[in-house]
């Protein structure tokens, strides 16, 4: 039985936990009302209460590391995101406002993995995927030149926000939280500073002590920024109107006019697209007086704040037009100036390195592709308000670090930076991408500027380029019967070849610098058609007997005219072959150095002799393939071209090359492909065989099933495209017969030769 004292103390703890309760409902209730109402520095005094008594309480935690971030104190608002995210992983906004906290906290990588996390919680979020890209940007700009150099300003900043500055008579205007002199009893609810106001500082030497712009303008509420026609009679401005309207109404943000009469400001109106179910804030009239920019919340806008233009019409303002998607997104677009065909404007969603950044986009190219100004006009902070006061100099207002508290203005002076381009590449071997090699690029005057090595696609890239200058480019390869093979094609965005560089011999080639977009422009080269019905001779030199010379001679290949129409050059045995020549009954070699104690013979690919090559008087050596019209097959090409193929002979009809690891039949493949498919329909009583190989990475039975897998995908195309089966035969032979080293003679990698290992072959075997 349970004593009276016992349930005494169990009632106390009742009530005191009961009290406990209903104490830590009121202070979460008074703090979301403040919070509710966007008075964050309220609210954060309740929360804190609630937390201290509940410290895991997520309502709390997460409003209070909003109303941080909203206060602009990035620190707390980290600390309180990072607990959000911990004990709610659940609410994907955390991860973002996270991220964004971060970045203004200058931890990019850090940001980046919250932003990736929001991302993979909304993966079709534009957002999400800005953000990321935003955190990418900043590392390359990071290395960009500098186009502005940023420096404070004396006697003009406070401990308070002072912002938005533009030049007035002998001075300047701007707008400020200062002057307790004319509202110093009343307090905005969201930071509890001061109301914004405008003020003037006069310039001699320096900026003397600011004062009120005009007591007309200046109201009990916030007033500014300003924006003033060239002829100085007409001020827009920003003001909040404050009415009392009953709990739920919001006093929206407006943009009014006044004219100057005299020496004060008169005839106040508000512009008639204010509105009080909406904001139409920071009004920028144009030099001319023809355009109106401002930014809104309006309905029918892209997202938050949205940049809008009127045009005058008479003596009226036209409708306001959206600027687009290029400018607005569905955070927020603030802040618009505009000089010279140029808009300036701020945004925190547009790539950026956080808060707000500044950026400029042209008229004339329909407000399409805005730039960020970067750094260090751009900050991890706020930047915005910014004004030229020439084509070199002007203002800004940012919350950066090492300013006196709040909003600071800034002076800024623009570098014009020498316009640079880039150039993107191709570089290609017997029309085989050539992979790890070394690419130099050099000036006019021979002076070498920079180095690069293709990828594993033989693509490069060189940045940093002077606009309209002459360059070269030297392929730092020593085997010059690979630099006879090389061709080096100038790309465009997509990588596809728009323009073949001069060459100019040993490997080097010239071309000039355009812009960057210049090459999309260009159409896409075609390149020289090759049948497909090509043959690989090999041959090898000697002396006495085959295998005894090892001079390294080049050898080539000529018309009847004498016209070099291929170059090879012998191996350590005195071997050398030519690929893809066109099929013929003959052929005529010469050597680049002329010796008639050389003997010349053709082989096979596996070391048989053929036939000796007959010399001529005049040095040359002529090998007939065809000795008997009886052995000869008789094909009609995808060319229309009649051509002679010996019956037995081991001729090859084309080669098909695979990406690494794969047996897929790839856009190249299918080219050459689709040509035989051509041939067999033209040439009904010919069947093929089709023999796969590789390069020699990975083990032999591996291999061997990935080349049985590449012979049966490539017959499969052809069978596709209305072939009878019957007429194509296939099997895969692995590593076993390469045609290029796989390896270096160093021991190391050699890329672009087993990228020629990967091929499947055809061959004629016998007609029906």
């Amino acid at each position: 039985m349970i004593s009276k004292k016992i349930k005494r103390v169990v009632v106390v703890f009742s009530v005191f936990g009961l009290l406990l309760g209903n104490n830590l409902f009121a202070q979460l209730s008074k703090a979301n009302t403040y919070f509710t109402q966007e008075k964050y520095a309220d609210a954060i005094v309740y929360y804190n209460k609630t937390l201290k008594k509940d410290q895991n309480n997520v309502e709390a935690v997460q409003n209070i590391a909003y109303s941080y971030r909203k206060l602009k104190d990035y620190v707390n608002a980290e600390i309180y995101y990072a607990k959000a995210t911990e004990i709610n992983p659940e609410e994907s906004a955390n991860y973002l406002y996270y991220g964004q906290t971060l970045k203004n906290n200058d931890k990019v990588r850090e940001a980046k993995v919250q932003f990736e996390k929001f991302l993979t919680k909304n993966p079709s979020s534009l957002i999400g995927e800005l953000m990321v890209q935003s955190c990418v940007d900043i590392k390359d700009w990071e290395v960009a030149p500098k186009e502005f150099t940023v420096s404070t300003i004396e006697n003009i900043n406070s401990e308070n926000a002072d912002f938005c500055p533009l030049t007035y008579e002998d001075g300047i205007v701007f707008v400020s939280e200062r002057g307790p002199d004319l509202v110093n009893e009343n307090n905005f609810g969201g930071n509890n500073k001061p109301y914004l106001s405008i003020f003037y500082a006069k310039k001699s030497k320096s900026y003397k002590k600011a004062k009120h712009f005009s007591n007309q303008l200046n109201s009990v509420y916030h007033d500014g920024p300003v924006s003033i026609s060239s002829d100085n009679k007409t001020i827009y401005f920003t003001r909040v109107v404050k009415e009392e309207r009953g709990k739920d109404f919001t006093n929206k943000i407006k943009v009014f006019t006044a004219d100057l009469e005299g020496k004060k400001w008169k005839n106040i109106k508000e512009l008639k697209y204010s509105s009080n179910k909406y904001s139409v804030a920071h009004p920028w009239i144009s030099e001319d007086g023809t355009k109106l920019f401002f930014a809104s919340d309006m309905p029918g806008g892209y997202g938050k704040m949205d940049i809008y233009v009127c045009n005058r019409e008479g003596n009226e303002w036209g409708e306001p037009i959206n600027l687009g998607k290029e400018v607005n997104t569905s955070e927020n677009e603030v802040f618009p100036y505009y000089r010279k065909d140029v808009l300036y404007f701020s945004s925190d969603g547009l790539s950026g390195y956080g808060g707000l950044d500044i950026f400029s986009v042209f008229s004339t190219d329909n407000w399409a592709n805005p730039k960020n100004l970067k750094t260090p006009l751009n900050s991890s902070k706020d930047d915005f308000g910014i004004f030229f006061t020439d084509d070199e100099n002007g203002y800004f207002s940012s919350d950066r670090e090492g300013g006196m508290g709040s909003d600071d203005i800034y002076k800024f002076n623009y570098q014009s930076i020498e316009e640079q381009t880039a150039i993107t590449g191709l570089l290609e071997y017997d029309k085989l991408p050539a992979s790890n090699t070394e690419i130099s690029l050099f000036d006019e005057n021979d002076d070498l500027l920079q180095t690069t090595t293709t990828d594993e696609n033989g693509k490069f890239k060189f940045n940093k380029l002077k606009m309209d200058e002459s360059y070269f480019l030297k392929i730092n390869e020593e085997d010059e019967s690979l630099l006879d093979k090389a061709k080096l094609y100038l790309t465009n965005s997509n990588g596809e070849k728009v323009l073949l560089a001069n060459d100019l011999g040993k490997g080097k080639y010239n071309f000039q610098a355009l812009p960057y977009d210049k090459y999309d422009e260009l159409p896409l080269l075609e390149e020289e058609d090759e049948s497909l019905l090509t043959v690989s001779v090999f041959g090898q030199l000697y002396e006495k007997l085959p295998g005894d010379y090892s001079g390294g001679m080049e050898v080539w290949v000529v018309d009847d005219n004498g016209n070099i129409i291929g170059k090879a050059k012998t191996d350590k045995d005195g071997k050398f072959v030519f690929d893809k020549l066109s099929p013929d009954e003959q052929y005529l070699f010469m050597l680049a150095e002329d010796d008639s104690n050389l003997n010349l013979i053709i082989i096979d690919e596996n070391g048989r002799v053929l036939e000796a090559a007959k010399r001529l008087i005049d040095g040359k050596y002529r090998y007939v393939r065809l000795n008997s019209e009886q052995n000869m097959i008789t094909l009609i090409n995808e060319l229309d071209e009649v051509i002679k193929i010996a019956e037995n002979e081991n001729f090859v009809i084309s080669k098909i090359f695979y990406d690494y690891k794969s047996s897929d039949v790839n856009v190249m493949a299918a080219k050459e492909l689709d040509k035989l498919v051509v041939i067999l329909n033209k040439n009904n009583d010919v069947r093929i065989e089709l023999t796969s190989h590789t390069d020699s990475k990975g083990g032999n039975e591996y291999n061997l099933r990935l080349s049985h897998e590449r012979a049966q995908k490539a017959r499969s195309y052809i069978i596709a495209k209305g072939i009878n089966s019957n007429r194509i035969t296939a099997k895969g032979l692995g590593e076993t017969q390469p045609v290029a080293p796989n390896e270096n003679k160093d021991g190391t990698d050699n890329p672009a030769g087993r990228a020629k290992n990967r091929r499947t072959e055809f061959k004629i075997i016998k007609s029906r």
